[in-house]
């Protein structure tokens, strides 16, 4: 039986649930929607209906786990009711009335910071791929999609020939990184590290055009710094903050050490100080909410000015952009002026420890078992609160669908989503389209022009399914 629930939530590690509870009204639009896609109009699995992190929310792990699910039976609308607390009356806390049992007996899983029915339904799915996965896997050779995924997944899950190699497939870029003889050098590893995805004093991205979405633009923000925010490093006032800062800087030096560097505890506070001097002149997160000023359109013969000393050009012909573009949008162009001033201002040698560090920080998930576990400890558990890593198999699945995404995900809708489930789909988005239309004609708080233009921007909403 599919039922709809009707207080979906999630809820995370570490916080309050009076968070969860405001966080979770304020997207009731999303839940709904969620509820709908997942189980027919106002329907959801009996399992997955116990949250929903479209209610991004928070509240402290409690001790028992969730009670199983209902068998699944025949699709059918309806309200399920074993999460309803009936000790508080509607009226007083609607929220706390429709999920008060859930908060009680759901606990959040080891391996996770959060759980919710999204999470939960990504969880569920996990099987079903790595079944498509280990299958491509057991038939090597046969060449095209099939072998790309069968490859990615043996090699991660070979650990044996990890915990043998160690580093030793990081040895070319680590060589590149010790080649540096001059600052201007920096631009190229920049770049190089932008397409692999290592962290670096600046990201790039092509993107959509946030003020004209029919073209894509390059776009460069600030980025480089090793844990998640510039409080992280600025807040000495913060002892949690701090604590991480004091971990993290441990992190590095246990992790350089291991590589054989003997100046590991000077190299891991340089670091630490150069991401420092990084995060004092990064944007805040409140300034980076601001749609206007981080849309900053600057002609590329003008990021000579911006950055006085970085060589852009190295940068545009690395990333292979120099004939491809006539501007960049900057995101914070007052940050990427400091960093100019912060390459030129930090030694060398500081610099190739960084970019050691975060070459070595980007792969050390599929490097041996002991750097994972490191990495782990301190990303998982110090900064996330997540007692275990998950399982192997589950990860090398995660590595699959985030490296080949496209190709999973054609060989799942040919197995797992028949064309009368995206019928039925299709046809539920159009219902929901026909409500919304009502909904903004009766709303008593909209004047006639908004909804016009209400109905005009409802208009243009494109379901993809």
């Amino acid at each position: 039986m599919r039922r709809a629930f009707l207080g979906a939530l999630s809820i995370v590690r570490g916080t309050t649930l009076h968070t969860v509870r405001n966080t979770a009204r304020a997207t009731t639009l999303g839940a709904a929607v969620a509820v709908a896609l997942y189980g027919g109009v106002g329907a959801t699995s009996a399992h997955a209906q116990q949250n929903d992190p479209a209610k991004s929310a928070t509240a402290p792990s409690p001790a028992t786990p969730a009670p199983a699910p209902a068998p699944m039976g025949p699709t059918a609308a309806g309200i399920d009711l074993q999460y309803v607390d009936p000790t508080v009356r509607a009226q007083d806390d609607f929220y706390a009335h429709v999920n008060g049992i859930w908060l009680q007996k759901t606990e959040i899983p080891a391996d996770k910071s959060r759980w919710g029915s999204f999470g939960e339904l990504a969880e569920n799915t996990l099987p079903q791929l790595r079944d498509l996965i280990e299958t491509a896997a057991k038939n090597p050779g046969t060449g095209g999609d099939a072998q790309k995924i069968g490859d990615i997944y043996g090699s991660f899950m070979d650990q044996a020939t990890r915990d043998r190699l160690g580093r030793a497939p990081l040895a070319g870029d680590f060589a590149r990184i010790d080649s540096m003889h001059d600052k201007k050098q920096i631009a190229g590893v920049i770049a190089y590290f932008n397409q692999i995805g290592a962290n670096a004093p600046f990201a790039f991205a092509i993107t959509q055009d946030s003020r004209d979405a029919t073209k894509y633009v390059a776009e460069i923000g600030q980025s480089g710094l090793g844990l998640p925010d510039r409080d992280y490093y600025l807040k000495d006032d913060d002892a949690k903050l701090k604590d991480a800062r004091t971990k993290y800087q441990a992190l590095i030096e246990s992790m350089l050490e291991q590589g054989g560097d003997k100046q590991a505890a000077a190299n891991a506070r340089d670091i630490v100080l150069l991401e420092t001097a990084l995060a004092k002149i990064q944007w805040t997160k409140v300034e980076n909410r601001d749609p206007v000023r981080t849309y900053n359109r600057v002609e590329v013969p003008k990021l000579a000015a911006l950055a006085p000393g970085y060589d852009w050009k190295t940068y545009q012909r690395a990333a292979g952009i120099d004939t491809r573009v006539s501007y960049l949008v900057v995101n914070q162009p007052s940050y990427i002026t400091g960093m100019a001033k912060v390459i030129q201002a930090t030694p060398l040698p500081v610099w190739k420890a960084y970019f050691k560090w975060h070459l070595l920080n980007r792969y050390a998930p599929y490097l041996a078992q002991a750097d994972v576990d490191r990495r782990f400890a301190f990303y998982g558990t110090v900064l996330r609160g997540v007692p275990q890593n998950e399982v192997a198999w589950k990860r090398g699945v995660r590595l699959v669908e985030g490296s080949t995404g496209e190709i999973l995900g054609k060989m799942y809708v040919e197995k797992y989503f028949p064309p009368e489930n995206k019928a039925r789909m299709e046809k539920l988005v159009a219902n929901l389209m026909v409500a919304y239309r009502q909904s903004i004609d009766t709303l008593d708080w909209m004047s006639a022009d908004t909804k016009r233009e209400a109905q005009a921007k409802l208009a243009t909403f494109a379901p993809k399914i």
